[in-house]
């Protein structure tokens, strides 16, 4: 992510529990800023990782099969909406979706 210069990545269906998340982040991005939906799910299917020196991140809402979130730029001064999406396998689990 550094090397392509990317500030804000989402990671999918990764069934991670919350301190491993936070043990990654420590060890790989140090600087960075995470969120994921672990407290909801058990586990995290839902992470998203942001830069905090290029971008404010804000969770306007979580579920089992998401993270919705407010992006704003500190460099060119743009916001934006976005929803990170992991959808159950089944048609009756992903109804709340």
């Amino acid at each position: 992510m550094k090397k392509n210069k990317v500030d804000v990545c989402g990671f999918l269906e990764t069934k991670m529990l919350s301190f491993k998340v936070a043990c990654m982040q420590q060890l790989r991005l140090k600087h960075w800023k995470f969120s994921s939906n672990a407290d909801i799910a058990g586990t995290a299917r839902v992470i998203v990782f942001w830069n905090p020196a290029t971008v404010k991140v804000d969770l306007l809402d979580s579920s089992t099969q998401g993270l919705h979130l407010s992006v704003s730029s500190l460099i060119f001064q743009y916001n934006f909406m976005v929803t990170f999406v992991y959808g159950f396998n089944t048609i009756i689990a992903r109804r709340s979706l």
